[in-house]
C-alpha cells in the first residue's frame, strides 16, 4: 500500500495546515480525519469533502488526494472517474485544477523566474522544476520557441532532493543560488547548461523551500511539471509545438 509512504513525505515538510471546507456530514468528516490521524500520524488533512460518488469522501492531503468511506473505515488511493456515455471524466483532475488556480493566483511573481513571451502573452506556463533534471534541462531548451509562440513561462523551484538535503547540498543549494542570483534567468539557463553559478551571498532569502511544498500541494511528483492557467497539469517534457497546441494557440 503507498498511502502511508506517500504521506510521510508529505508531513516531512508541510507541517502546516489550513481550514478545512465544512463538509455537510461534519460526523463523517470528523471521523474520517480521526481514523486517518489515528492510522497515519504524518498525514496532513487540508480538507474533507463529499465526492461526487455518494457515500464517499474526497480527502484533500498536503501532497495530493484519496477517498474514503463515510466511516473512514476505507481508503482508495488513485483517480475518481466518471463514465458518461463515451466520455471518462477524471474527476479527481478537474477537483485539483479547481483547487490550483487559486494556489497559482497566489504566488507572487517576483518568486518565480520568468521567460516572458515575445509581444502580447497568449498562455502562461507554470513550470516546477529541478536544476538536475534531465528532461527539466531538455524543456528549458524549447523556452525559446515557446517564447516566439507567445507563451510566457514562469519557473518555481522544486528540488526532489530537497528532502534529503535541505537548502545545504544537492539541488536546494543550486536553486538557491540560482534565485539569489543578480540575473536569476541567466542564472537558471547555465545551471541547467551545467555550468556553475555564483554561491549566494550569506543571508539570502529565497522561496525555495515555500515552492516546493506548493508544488506538493499542486499534486507534483516530478520535473518538469507543467501547468496552464486553468490549474491542468499539461504534464513533464513536451515541446513548444505540443504546448502550443494544448494551449489552443495558432
Amino acid at each position: 500500500m503507498r498511502f502511508p509512504r506517500f504521506s510521510a513525505v508529505a508531513g516531512l515538510l508541510l507541517a502546516f495546515s489550513l481550514p478545512a471546507v465544512t463538509a455537510h456530514a461534519a460526523g463523517e468528516e470528523q471521523q474520517i480525519r480521526s481514523r486517518l490521524q489515528q492510522a497515519v500520524p504524518d498525514a496532513n488533512v487540508l480538507a474533507v469533502r463529499p465526492s461526487a460518488m455518494p457515500g464517499i469522501f474526497e480527502v484533500e492531503l498536503a501532497g495530493g488526494m484519496i477517498y474514503a468511506s463515510a466511516d473512514g473505515q476505507f481508503v482508495i488511493q488513485g483517480d475518481l472517474l466518471q463514465l458518461k456515455g463515451k466520455q471518462v471524466v477524471n474527476l479527481s483532475e478537474k477537483s485539483m485544477a479547481s483547487r490550483r488556480v487559486a494556489l497559482l493566483k497566489g504566488i507572487d511573481r517576483h518568486d518565480t523566474i520568468i521567460f516572458p513571451a515575445q509581444g502580447k502573452p497568449k498562455a502562461v506556463l507554470t513550470v516546477f522544476t529541478d536544476v538536475d533534471c534531465g528532461y527539466c534541462r531538455k524543456l528549458h531548451q524549447e523556452v525559446p520557441a515557446m517564447n516566439k509562440l507567445g507563451i510566457e513561462v514562469r519557473y518555481l523551484a522544486f528540488p526532489r532532493d530537497l528532502p534529503r538535503f535541505g537548502l545545504n547540498g544537492g539541488a536546494g543549494r543550486d536553486m538557491l543560488n540560482v534565485w539569489c542570483s543578480g540575473d536569476p534567468a541567466r542564472a537558471l539557463t547555465l545551471a541547467k547548461q551545467g555550468e556553475a553559478v555564483p554561491q549566494a551571498k550569506a543571508g539570502c532569502k529565497a522561496p525555495i523551500v515555500e515552492q516546493y511544498k506548493l508544488g506538493l500541494r499542486m499534486g507534483v511528483k516530478g520535473t518538469p511539471a507543467i501547468f496552464d492557467e486553468q490549474g491542468e497539469q499539461l504534464g513533464g517534457y513536451i515541446t513548444a509545438a505540443r504546448a502550443a497546441q494544448m494551449l489552443g494557440l495558432k
